[in-house]
């Protein structure tokens, strides 16, 4: 065999080892990004299993004080006494940290009740309207954007397309989206506002005030904070202060004693009336947070639970989502003041204190 046959055998050969090793290389690569991926998803199914674990306690805790209020007569849900309203601190399980919390949905403003149906068709309701008004200027950081928010929120809902007030927007004032016309499945919905201010993202327990909930879920007067009282009550908004300081010595049994503060029975009798059929001093939908870490990775689950006084207690909605802001506190953020903050929660480091 002569020099250059040689040469190109070696040539050849070291072609072969450069395109072998190539292929080793990328096959060690891909076994690890599969490596890699299969324990991911390991790690979330167990993260996700812990979290339906907390979920299901809270559950049966939900069913327990109702069977507990059947038996004593008195439907009632408060802030206080409840089984429901509890809150699990960062608490070690297995190879993992679980931290949970239990809300009040109907502590909440409801943002499907801006609308009444009237023969199929959503009508707006303006005196909701004007409640919903109320609340978005004392939470916003630019109060400006509550009238033109509280309108479009309107026409969100409503099922016809003409616009509401001076500020409202039907499918015609949207570039990339049309108004749903119907209610809304989630509070965040509000974002696709056309004067929804990006900024105001950025305040987690913003969203805490609010809420989707069908259209004849009343406001519950033992959980609701401050704030949400005061725009539903509107011009008997003084009794806010009355109901907060009340309820502290003992929640209202009956909303006849809401309604015989002396600031409600200054408004007219019709007025009255319609908050009559808007308060209760018991609750059907509760939502429970549960924050799981395994080792340094974190997540978040959201399931909304209806709990009817007759009827089967059920999950209506649950999501993982991510975790941009601490942990809830039970029952309500804000319920005795504005400016609560989170408690203790878990963090993607480790365990700590999460702050507001």
């Amino acid at each position: 065999m002569v020099v250059g046959q040689r040469g190109v055998i070696l040539v050849v050969v070291l072609l072969v080892l450069a395109v072998v090793a190539a292929i080793s290389t990328e096959i060690i690569y891909r076994a690890m990004q599969t490596t890699q991926r299969t324990n991911n998803l390991l790690q979330w199914d167990k993260r996700y299993q812990y979290a339906m674990a907390a979920e299901q306690v809270a559950l049966q805790a939900l069913i327990d004080d109702l069977e507990d209020d059947d038996k004593d007569g008195t439907f009632l849900d408060d802030c206080v006494d409840e089984k429901w309203a509890i809150k699990l601190p960062p608490t070690p399980y297995h190879d993992a940290f679980i931290a949970a919390s239990v809300q009040d949905l109907q502590g909440r403003f409801n943002l499907n009740s801006r609308v009444v149906d009237n023969a199929g068709a959503g009508e707006a309701d303006m005196s909701q309207r004007d409640a919903l008004f109320r609340l978005l200027g004392s939470l916003m950081d630019d109060a400006t954007a509550a009238p033109a928010l509280a309108d479009e929120m309107v026409d969100w809902l409503d099922s016809d397309l003409l616009v509401t007030g001076a500020n409202g927007a039907e499918d015609a004032e949207y570039r990339n989206r049309r108004t749903p016309n119907m209610p809304i499945l989630h509070e965040s919905e509000m974002r696709a506002l056309r004067s929804f201010p990006a900024t105001q993202q950025s305040n987690p327990f913003f969203w805490s005030y609010f809420t989707a909930l069908p259209a004849g879920a009343r406001l519950n007067v033992n959980t609701a904070p401050q704030p949400v009282l005061e725009a539903v009550l509107g011009q008997g908004s003084a009794a806010a202060t009355d109901i907060v300081k009340n309820r502290q010595e003992g929640p209202y049994g009956d909303v006849a004693d809401v309604l015989s503060l002396p600031a409600i029975q200054a408004l007219p009798e019709d007025q009255r009336k319609t908050l009559a059929d808007r308060l209760v001093v018991a609750s059907e939908y509760f939502q429970v947070v549960v924050d799981v870490r395994v080792e340094d990775t974190v997540s978040r689950l959201v399931t909304r639970i209806h709990r009817p006084q007759q009827g089967q207690t059920r999950v209506f909605s649950r999501a993982v989502i991510p975790i941009l802001g601490p942990l809830e506190p039970q029952c309500h953020p804000q319920y005795q003041s504005a400016g609560q903050s989170g408690g203790p929660g878990i963090t993607p480091g480790g365990v700590g204190a999460a702050g507001s």
